[in-house]
């Protein structure tokens, strides 16, 4: 030992100078701390003082702790974390890794922050450091670090705050004097996305609202998607400047408007994407992937236009509905009371041709109520992913939920030569409600699911039909068909025609089986994807003022945009985006309602009837006497009203019974969850806690 205590003292010496060195010389600063390190240890172990060692060992360890605090800074370890949620929505997806893995273009990503600052919100305050973790994630998982992350703290009356404003980012009052900027702006080359606020409550939408932002500035080809719909959700839902889905569309993708007719609108759309001379059909390569929305009305020419579509390897996405409450709200509200409302838009939609052919049924004006995933309120229904039919389907990827309002369904589908996949089903517990009740119910939902009748089986209610279609249309177009009639009929006499007369285009050519594979998706509900549905809205403060942002209220609106992303092959962002709050019915409890609807609630109505039948015979009593001028009811009436009276109090009581047996049943779960919660953890904290105590109790006898 005596041997080495030179050595330890020249370490010791040679630790000290480079320590002061590397405060002198830059390229040194990288071994500054080790140098700390190595030089106490090896002064520490050369001298034999037991306090000084103590006191030196203590700084080593000090040190020490200092180095890898300083590591794990430096290397990003300190951002690893442990996700224990059940989806995974705290780890990033391999989309999001993938669309870092490839990025090509540099990204600068302006993120502001106003740290220190008294009145924020606590959720707030927890809320930033995890956006500062996350940024600083993503910018090292960046290619050849592509992402330039700048931290920037806008306090006021500096450049910092004026940068913000420059940059829409939201302006938060948390105090009289106290201004919080909390958002991001996110550019490469000369595109730019703005997330002004990073909202707490929308955290599990943190990763694509980001990374979407990421991929849209360095996206220079936007894909476009086709609209068909009679309805004008570009200027109406609840924000009144249209759809949020309308909006998240357009953002991020070139929104080609189709209206009913398709093809006639077809040379405008291209005149403005500058693609040339239109074509007189839809042209997947173009427009990958075509939404129709409540296609009420439609015409046979352009339900032509989208079978030849599908034909040609187009990728249909089709919201039809027994009832939907967007299309009603186009009536005129009538003038005199009680009458129903005028005009406006049929409520019921399908693709009459295309399902015709394809063996496609659905419920027509009936509507879909489904007790055992009912909401509080019945018009809506939420299924969750575990209620989904399939659950590796990309489509679904990190989708927790779908949310119904009074939907239709597919009674049956043959689809022969085609791949049916069936996505979601209703319980075997659904039944069928006209639509002209339905409509008198909305003041009393509760009463649509009183005796309702089930026939013990689920109906499609999500379902994609895949691979090379047959068409619809085996006469051909049907315009080219009307034409040729109008010609016929219009004028027998008609000259021939000049040489410097115009010619007639050609006619359509009509594919009579598929060249590629098409995929149609239908949804049974129109409702699916409008507002209060699918988003709901929050407020924020802008620098324009109060402004409504849209945030997703179910799995609804992320799901259609996974099945765009993957027509339109981006299907990275599949998966991130669809980290929406997840709303979990309690279905133990709705089944055991759902049973009570089946096995009681007829019975329940038997009585009810029993009871408005003894009611309205006592009260016919009553008229009787009153009309003959009696005072008194005879013998037999006043037998007659108290045997109904007796009748009536038996039956109530029977009511209360079946009533209150349901109610206990569900007290009694809730009460064994309880139970199990509070005495499950500590029950295994006791009887751990008295193992080790015979444990140790058996080591220090046999000592």
């Amino acid at each position: 030992m005596k041997a080495l205590k030179p050595a330890l003292l020249a370490i010791a010496g040679i630790g000290l100078l480079l320590l002061l060195l590397s405060f002198a010389i830059e390229s040194l600063e990288l071994i500054r701390w080790t140098a700390l390190v190595v030089g106490l240890a090896a002064f520490s172990m050369h001298t034999e003082n037991r306090i000084a060692r103590a006191a030196v060992g203590t700084a080593v360890l000090a040190a020490l702790v200092f180095f890898f605090t300083e590591i794990v800074s430096d290397t990003g370890i300190g951002r690893k974390n442990i996700d224990l949620t059940e989806d995974d929505r705290f780890t990033l997806t391999e989309g999001t890794k993938s669309i870092l893995a490839e990025l090509e273009d540099p990204v600068t990503i302006n993120y502001y922050v106003t740290r220190d600052i008294e009145g924020a919100s606590a959720d707030i305050k927890r809320y930033i450091p995890r956006v500062d973790n996350f940024l600083e994630e993503i910018s090292s998982l960046a290619k050849n670090e592509n992402i330039t992350l700048n931290f920037i703290d806008p306090q006021a009356n500096t450049d910092e705050e004026d940068a913000a404003i420059v940059d829409e980012i939201n302006i938060t009052q948390v105090s009289e004097t106290g201004r919080l900027f909390f958002g991001a702006s996110i550019s490469s080359l000369d595109k730019k996305k703005v997330i002004p606020f990073f909202n707490p409550e929308a955290e599990t939408q943190l990763e694509y609202d980001i990374i979407s932002a990421i991929a849209e500035v360095t996206v220079r080809n936007r894909p476009v998607i086709g609209l068909v719909t009679p309805l004008n959700i570009s200027t109406g839902g609840q924000s009144r400047k249209g759809q949020a889905i309308y909006s998240e569309l357009k953002n991020s993708r070139e929104l080609a408007d189709l209206g009913m007719s398709i093809v006639e609108n077809l040379p405008t759309i291209y005149e403005n994407n500058e693609w040339g001379d239109a074509p007189n059909y839809l042209d997947p390569e173009r427009i990958p992937v075509v939404l129709v929305v409540h296609p009420a009305g439609i015409t046979p020419e352009a339900e032509f236009a989208l079978d030849q579509y599908l034909l040609r390897g187009g990728n249909v996405i089709a919201c039809v509905d027994s009832l939907s409450l967007a299309a009603q709200q186009t009536a005129q509200q009538p003038q005199f009371p009680g009458m129903p409302p005028q005009g406006g838009t049929p409520t019921v939609s399908t693709l009459p041709r295309l399902f015709e052919k394809h063996g496609i049924v659905t419920s027509g004006p009936e509507v879909l109520f489904d007790p055992k995933f009912a909401a509080d309120n019945p018009f809506f229904s939420v299924y969750n992913k575990e209620d989904m039919s399939i659950q590796d389907d990309i489509t679904l990827a990190s989708i927790q939920n779908l949310v119904f309002l009074a939907p239709g369904a597919f009674t049956s589908i043959e689809a022969k030569g085609l791949e049916v996949s069936r996505i979601l089903k209703s319980s075997d517990r659904s039944g069928f409600v006209p639509d002209t009740r339905v409509k008198a119910s909305f003041q009393n939902p509760q009463t649509l699911t009183k005796g309702l009748s089930s026939k013990d089986k689920g109906y499609d209610l999500v379902v994609r039909l895949s691979g090379e279609f047959e068409t619809a249309f085996p006469d051909g177009n049907p315009a080219d068909k009307k034409e040729d009639e109008e010609e016929k009929d219009s004028d027998d006499k008609k000259e021939e025609k000049t040489d410097g007369e115009e010619t007639k285009e050609p006619k359509t050519e009509t594919l009579k089986k598929g060249t590629a594979t098409g995929n149609l998706i239908l949804v049974a509900d129109s409702d699916f994807i409008m507002d209060r549905v699918a988003y709901s809205y929050r407020q924020a403060l802008t620098t324009q003022g109060v402004q409504l942002r849209a945030v997703p209220l179910s799995g609804n609106g992320p799901f259609l945009l996974n099945i765009v992303d993957q027509a339109n092959n981006s299907a990275y962002l599949i998966g991130a985006r669809a980290r929406t709050p997840v709303m979990r019915p309690l279905t133990v409890f709705k089944d055991l309602e759902a049973e009570y609807e089946q096995t009681i609630g007829k019975k329940v109505k038997a009585i009810q009837e029993e009871l408005d039948a003894a009611n309205k015979k006592l009260s016919e009593l009553v008229q009787k006497r009153a009309a003959e001028g009696r005072a008194r009811f005879t013998a037999e009436e006043t037998k007659f009203y108290f045997d109904a009276q007796k009748e009536r109090a038996a039956k109530e009581k029977e009511m209360r019974e079946e009533q209150k047996g349901l109610q206990s049943d569900i007290d009694a779960i809730k009460s064994g969850i309880f139970l199990k919660s509070l005495l499950i953890v500590p029950g295994l904290v006791i009887f751990v806690g008295i193992g080790v105590f015979i444990f140790r109790r058996m080591s220090t006898q046999a000592r």
